[in-house]
């Protein structure tokens, strides 16, 4: 018999967790007309990083990372990793370079998170309340969610698209979409997917940048807006958007409550390169302070 893969998970029996994020965790760099900065990234680590600051202790990542990962960014989130796998070879590489017209370009190595290890899910992981895909090749999405439906699972299962899967993989994006309970889009890949047909009939969270997000079910959108931010580097904000949404609907938030603080810390997100910066750490923190006076709504 084979050894068992190593986990990042501590010891001990801890209750399941109520949001699990799917997404890869690795080595990224942006170049921005504000700078370059290399760090540890991915859909994964962003969303986990908003998430299990305002759930912590309730909620876990899954994810494969490589030998070459250094562990502590993941050890210091007050997250469930018993989903995090460690496999021989290399980490995920992610390289995004941002231009001054708005457009960005994107190149990956997937490294050993190509081939999802689905058999290394945790059973617990099947009770959560709420599962996210995060953005990811369509065609893992699909295998995701077929898993998870298959195993019986009745968590609430989201998608998060991304413009380069939507301009490579539009069908593929459309089927991912369709098979979800909840989307979140933002302006590009609204218009590259759905601009000439329907959203599929599911609840979907579209994101607008400075100007906001939009919940729409059916025909009814109700907007949130958005403070004022400066953009320096726009990437991975809107993981923060969907891990601090999706955190706060576990924590049993409304949609449009959960949705205007996700707002806010995807705004904070944007002013300062990276994904886990002092300003989206403040902003995280000062929505925890809300959360204690604020009426439930």
């Amino acid at each position: 018999m084979s050894a068992p893969e190593p986990r990042l998970s501590e010891p001990g029996h801890q209750p399941p967790p109520s949001l699990v994020l799917i997404g890869h965790v690795g080595y990224a760099t942006d170049r921005t007309a504000s700078g370059t900065i290399s760090y540890v990234g991915g859909s994964g680590y962003a969303a986990a990083f908003a998430a299990s600051a305002l759930l912590a202790g309730g909620t876990g990542l899954v994810t494969q990372v490589g030998e070459d990962f250094d562990p502590s960014p993941l050890r210091r989130l007050p997250l469930d990793r018993e989903g995090v796998t460690v496999l021989p070879g290399l980490s995920a590489t992610f390289r995004i370079v941002q231009f001054g017209d708005g457009t960005r370009s994107f190149e990956s190595d997937l490294g050993v998170a190509s081939n999802p290890r689905r058999d290394l899910f945790p059973v617990s992981y099947l009770q959560a309340q709420y599962i996210h895909l995060g953005t990811a090749p369509p065609r893992q999405q699909l295998g995701w969610l077929k898993f998870l439906r298959d195993k019986g699972c009745r968590a609430r299962l989201s998608v998060d698209m991304f413009e380069h899967f939507v301009a490579t993989e539009p069908a593929a994006s459309r089927e991912a979409c369709e098979q979800a309970d909840l989307i979140f889009l933002n302006e590009q890949e609204y218009n590259g997917l759905y601009a000439r047909t329907p959203l599929p009939d599911v609840p979907a969270i579209l994101k607008y940048g400075p100007k906001g997000a939009e919940f729409v079910t059916g025909a009814a959108r109700r907007h949130v807006a958005a403070p004022p931010a400066t953009e320096v580097d726009a990437i991975g904000a809107g993981e923060i958007l969907a891990g601090a949404f999706l955190a706060l609907r576990a924590r049993g938030l409304s949609e449009i409550r959960a949705l205007r603080h996700a707002v806010s810390a995807g705004a904070a997100s944007v002013s300062e390169l990276g994904v886990d910066g002092p300003q989206v750490s403040r902003a995280l923190a000062l929505i925890l302070d809300q959360l204690q006076t604020e009426p439930d709504c």
